[in-house]
């Protein structure tokens, strides 16, 4: 009977949780709510974070989607920190942590309407039958950049003078596929000036939430 009883409670438990899930934090329900699913002719879905990464990053949200554009597939990341949590963290461990080789391709300045147009640092990530082109950046009030000192400067700024800050890492990453290290750039270009674009406005309803 006893043994019984367990198995009708975790039966219980187990239909309850399929028709009550959990939030998933890795989907954008706070600041990040507003982020568009589609860019143009890019379709997104939205993905999941292990649990331990959400409480290493230790973000107040997070959005991970898969974006598709016929046989071209990319992953947008956003990791959002306000009130002087910097969330600089270094994306490049991450791929390390999973076996990738890593190869710097530097700075990369990608045409997204702006009249400078939006900089991001570049590499290459590599493993046995796999390859990947990865372009990451943060973004705060005020600042775009590449340059993960210039966004602590401007939020410590921002938190001295207004007793608040945000900020947010960016990530944008393809599989290199059949056609080569150039017809991915020019994919993945094309999605990351498209979010480019559409951040500002992301960020904007973000500081304009209740509690903010």
């Amino acid at each position: 009977m006893r043994v019984l009883a367990v198995l009708v409670l975790l039966a219980a438990t187990a239909a309850y949780v399929r028709l009550h899930p959990p939030p998933d934090l890795a989907v954008g329900h706070g600041a990040l709510a507003s982020c568009p699913a589609v860019f143009g002719d890019w379709n997104g879905t939205d993905l999941s974070f292990e649990d331990a990464v959400l409480e290493e990053l230790k973000a107040d949200d997070v959005l991970v989607r898969r974006y598709v554009l016929g046989d071209e597939v990319a992953w947008l990341t956003i990791v959002y920190h306000q009130n002087r949590r910097y969330g600089a963290h270094d994306p490049r461990l991450c791929y390390e942590s999973q076996g990738y080789l890593l190869a710097p391709l530097g700075l990369r300045r990608v045409a997204d309407g702006s009249p400078d147009g939006l900089q991001v640092n570049v590499f290459r990530a590599e493993r046995p039958r796999e390859r990947r082109l990865v372009y990451y950046w943060w973004t705060t009030r005020g600042l775009v950049t590449a340059d993960v000192d210039a966004l602590r400067q401007s939020m410590a700024l921002a938190g001295a003078l207004d007793n608040r800050s945000w900020g947010a890492f960016v990530r944008i990453e393809m599989r290199l596929g059949k056609g080569g290290e150039r017809v991915t750039t020019a994919a993945l270009d094309d999605l990351t000036a498209r979010v480019a674009r559409a951040l500002p406005g992301v960020f904007a309803a973000a500081e304009r939430r209740p509690g903010r």
